[in-house]
């Protein structure tokens, strides 16, 4: 009885807000600020270069399609390199080349900017999230990863609302002058985080597919996709929904997303913590697949918010999570390749869903095409997550 008060009193004390974990969660909210800075805008700054409509579109979509085909590697590397010497040379890389778009004045030179881009941004964004397990408590995990998830929806708010605002007032220079400046603050903070690489004292065997992709948590990051692709709708088709049932500040559904992603995501966790995926995957999966078709109905403001906050209400506990529990699973040294992989389908289901929403909505309308995703997402991220879950209680993780 002793040693349980005294094993609960231990795990009480762990704490999540330590100074290391600040200093992670800044450092990875500025380094994704500056991104989504310049990706909303980065088509009409290549128009403005004398780029077609085509053009542009493919510009606009080098740095992430750049760093999806990065990502399995990336992963690979973070487990094997200094962590932290890693985010910094990625972070360095990018002052030097935010500059380098101050003076892209022609496509194939921007071109390429973007892609180095997209190279830094698959490095730093894994190692990112690999660093900040190394300042989280394993029993707090839940609860790290969703304070983590949400530094990127702070940044997703800000970044586009200073890159707008910079360019609108001083133009585009200014804004990549303000990526680099924020980069350079991020290295700043980056000297800060303690961290002590530890290189792994077990035996290398020879390469193998499960060094660039885990396997084991495949299932998992598919639900990942599914739960990606409700922001692969929402932000292609929103704004051209909302044009087309005459609503007004349509943008306000973002705004509700954020604020109750902001609230409910360190709850989400600490029940993660605590009861396990089972209790809050399907809740997830149902409030998000709610969004949707309340999203797809929509004829009115008061229920474009109300599916905003669903939808933030139900990303809270889904994709976060997911992840936290592929790192308990797997164990934090394994946190690269987690990290890849999860962001391999995160990818997947961003760039997919809206090509076959497009379809749907083309031929049946919006509210044939969100409610179909919310259908798909209940019954096949239900079924998949209960295949998995079951086959993980008989087949527990056995590293190679």
């Amino acid at each position: 009885m002793a040693e349980n008060r005294a094993e609960n009193t231990e795990l009480a004390q762990e704490k999540v807000w330590t100074i290391p974990f600040l200093m992670v969660f800044l450092n990875s909210m500025v380094v994704s600020s500056t991104q989504w800075a310049v990706a909303p805008m980065m088509s009409s700054y290549c128009i403005d270069l004398g780029a077609t409509l085509k053009t542009a579109s493919f510009v606009s979509t080098l740095m992430s399609m750049t760093a999806m085909f990065l990502r399995p590697i990336s992963g690979y590397v973070v487990d094997r390199m200094n962590r932290k010497k890693l985010l910094t040379i990625t972070t360095a890389v990018n002052v030097v080349l935010a500059i380098m778009h101050t003076f892209a004045n022609n496509i194939p030179f921007l071109a390429v900017c973007r892609v180095l881009q997209g190279v830094t941004f698959a490095f730093s964004g894994v190692a990112s999230m690999a660093l900040s397990t190394s300042v989280v408590p394993t029993s707090r995990l839940g609860e790290g990863m969703g304070w983590m998830a949400l530094a990127n929806v702070i940044s997703q708010s800000l970044g586009p609302s200073i890159g707008t605002f910079l360019i609108e007032k001083f133009g585009y220079s200014a804004c990549f002058v303000f990526c680099a400046f924020a980069s350079a603050l991020s290295l700043f903070i980056l000297r800060f985080i303690p961290y002590t690489y530890e290189p792994s004292t077990t035996e290398r065997k020879k390469f193998h597919i499960t060094d660039l992709i885990s396997l084991y948590i495949v299932p998992y990051s598919v639900i990942m996709g599914l739960f990606s692709s409700c922001n692969g709708l929402d932000n292609t088709f929103l704004a051209l929904l909302g044009k087309e049932r005459g609503i007004t500040g349509f943008a306000l559904f973002f705004t509700a997303y954020s604020i109750v992603m902001f609230v409910c995501r360190p709850i989400a966790g600490k029940l993660l913590d605590r009861y396990g995926l089972d209790y809050t995957i399907y809740p997830a999966l149902m409030l998000t697949a709610a969004s949707a078709c309340l999203t797809g109905s929509a004829y009115s403001m008061a229920a474009i918010l109300i599916a905003g906050a669903l939808k933030g209400i139900g990303q809270s506990a889904g994709s976060p999570g997911i992840q936290a529990t592929c790192l308990k699973k797997l164990g934090k040294e394994r946190a690269g390749i987690i990290s890849s992989t999860c962001y391999i389908f995160q990818d997947i289901g961003n760039s997919i869903a809206p090509i076959i929403g497009g379809f749907v909505a083309e031929r049946w309308g919006y509210t044939t095409m969100f409610w179909g995703y919310g259908i798909i997402l209940v019954v096949c991220g239900s079924l998949i997550y209960r295949i998995k879950s079951q086959y993980d209680k008989t087949h527990p993780y056995v590293e190679n």
